[in-house]
């Protein structure tokens, strides 16, 4: 029998309050020239670009089979989930036929703080929590969570921390079939790490509703294959077995969390200026902000420990805190959902909290183990490299039953009230830099081009390649941009599914090219630094064979056939 209830009229219409006044917080953050589908400046640098890009090319070409498939952004077909671009969104677009260029990424952003919002209020009433204040105070921390604001840098569909909170309130909810194969759906078309994690979260949910005896073990196991083979089919669709790179690639040990996640805010000036060094820099080249006032960053055991970054903020520490001296004293209330159901959630958050550690867990700067795989165990997680990500059921369910916890207390609605306040002051200058950042754009922001000679010759050539050495570090974001308005195709490009054998004949052929062989006269080329063996790009300018000619335009240095020209 179920202990759930709600207080009222008020209460019911707690979550569309708290969605609300999530939505104001993220357009106070973001500003509206975030949100604004026209404005798309702030999305050419680093991962926004290839994600905006993904969604130019496919808007700007004509259907395919499957749907998701875009053939003229890299050099073999890709797709929506490997550029990134949110297919649950760009397909819509596309059956809408919005115009190419049209950016809906900021939308996106609003969107997934206020769905946090709302499923974290629904989160917290499946765990007790009834007035409404108090889940005002707890939804809003779970929907401003450091591990959601993270992924603004540059992982919008990453963003969707909604669906793991939805899927942990219908883990401690009544069994309901329909809702995990809704859930489920959505879910892959956001993004594979968020699918894989709403998947089995939606079968350790159908395993207690099966041991609850709320489903019988013949019907569990006809929805499971059933379900399995539409959400293949789904995927497939939207694209995520398009071209033929590779699906594993290093990094299972690399891009990890650490044991101390939740406690850490990590060094941010730290990391910037790692990341500045590895593009050449020397300085780190914007203003940035530590993500807590009053906490210090801890020691880590490798970089890459930012994919698995999930710092409670104060906040929600303090209710952490008293939460676990409720418990101890006993004065905790009981839960309401049943044994099994928080079982089955604890062991699948556990689960994934244990894939995130790696097969090389830390605790703070100290590597624990380093456990062997062999080749075809590291070529499996290889297929989901980032497994830091992994940390995120076990931090929400934590965290709201933190909330939940100490807001069930006899002053628990001051309580929470303050843990709001305090977590919101300490993340305060973060949400400055945040504020500067997404209105006057990061330091490696690109401008669109403005010289007529893109339009010019790629509607009479429509093949842009770039042509530069294995690890480009010139500019090649605004030219991308440039092939896509005029529809020509773009080669090579940043995908998700990397070929090395594809990335090895591109070498081959550049070197052809700078040897003055095989240069086409129906394609534009790029030249961008560094060249292989060190070629200056000048030289290679000053060489062109007769009919190419170099161009100048908006930066770039250009080797463009006369025909594509006009003459």
């Amino acid at each position: 029998m179920e202990r759930l209830t709600v207080a009222g009229a008020a209460s019911r219409r707690t979550p569309l309050a708290v969605a609300a006044l999530a939505t104001l917080f993220a357009a106070w953050l973001y500003g509206w020239r975030v949100i604004d589908p026209t404005s798309t400046a702030w999305l050419l640098h680093g991962d926004p670009a290839q994600h905006y890009l993904g969604s130019v090319f496919f808007l700007g070409e004509p259907w395919h089979w499957p749907p998701g498939l875009i053939t003229r952004f890299g050099e073999q077909p890709t797709s929506v989930v490997f550029t990134d671009a949110i297919p649950l969104v760009v397909l819509l677009a596309k059956l809408l036929q919005v115009p190419p260029g049209t950016q809906y990424f900021g939308l996106w952003m609003v969107l997934c703080h206020a769905l946090s919002a709302w499923w974290g209020v629904q989160l917290l009433r499946r765990m007790g929590l009834t007035h409404p204040l108090a889940l005002a105070g707890g939804g809003l921390v779970l929907a401003t969570a450091p591990a959601l604001l993270f992924r603004a840098y540059g992982h919008e569909a990453l963003m969707g921390h909604f669906l793991v909170i939805a899927a942990l309130e219908r883990m401690l909810a009544p069994w309901r079939s329909w809702p995990w194969l809704a859930l489920a759906a959505v879910a892959v078309l956001v993004h594979p790490y968020l699918a894989l994690m709403v998947c089995v979260l939606a079968a350790a949910s159908g395993l207690a509703a099966w041991k609850e005896g709320a489903i019988g073990s013949a019907r569990l196991f006809v929805l499971g294959g059933g379900w399995g083979l539409l959400l293949a089919g789904e995927a497939w669709l939207a694209g995520y077995f398009a071209g033929s790179g590779e699906i594993s690639a290093a990094g299972h040990r690399w891009f990890t969390a650490n044991l101390l996640t939740w406690f850490d805010p990590m060094s941010w000036k730290a990391f910037m200026a790692w990341k500045a060094s590895l593009a050449g820099d020397t300085v780190v080249l914007e203003p940035v902000r530590e993500w807590s006032r009053w906490l210090p960053g801890l020691k880590q055991a490798q970089v890459g420990q930012y994919e698995g970054f999930a710092y409670f903020g104060a906040g929600a520490l303090l209710a952490a805190a008293v939460a676990v001296g409720a418990a101890a004293s006993g004065r905790a209330a009981p839960p309401t959902a049943t044994r099994t159901r928080w079982t089955a959630a604890i062991v699948a958050a556990l689960f994934f909290a244990l894939w995130s550690l790696s097969a090389r867990p830390t605790l703070g700067g100290v590597v624990l183990a380093d456990i062997p795989l062999g080749s075809l165990g590291e070529r499996i997680v290889g297929v989901f490299r980032a497994s830091g990500r992994f940390i995120w059921p076990a931090t929400y369910l934590a965290m709201a039953w933190a909330l939940a916890t100490a807001g069930r207390l006899r002053w628990g609605v001051g309580l929470l009230v303050l843990v709001l306040v305090v977590q919101q002051a300490d993340l305060f200058y973060k949400y400055k830099e945040f504020r500067i950042r997404f209105r006057s754009g990061p330091a490696d922001i690109e401008q669109p081009t403005a010289d007529p000679v893109w339009q010019q010759a790629l509607v009479r050539c429509p093949r842009l390649e770039m042509v530069s050495g294995p690890q480009p570090k010139g500019k090649w974001v605004a030219a991308a941009l440039a092939a896509g308005r005029a529809e020509a195709s773009f080669y090579p490009a940043p995908t998700a599914r990397y070929s090395p054998e594809a990335a090895a004949a591109r070498q081959e052929t550049v070197k052809k090219l700078i040897g003055e062989n095989g240069w086409r006269r129906d394609v534009v080329y790029m030249l961008v630094s560094p060249l292989p063996d060190g070629v200056p790009v000048e030289k290679v300018a000053t060489a062109l064979p007769a009919g190419m000619r170099h161009v100048r335009a908006d930066g770039y240095d250009l080797a463009v056939p006369d025909a594509c020209l006009g003459r």
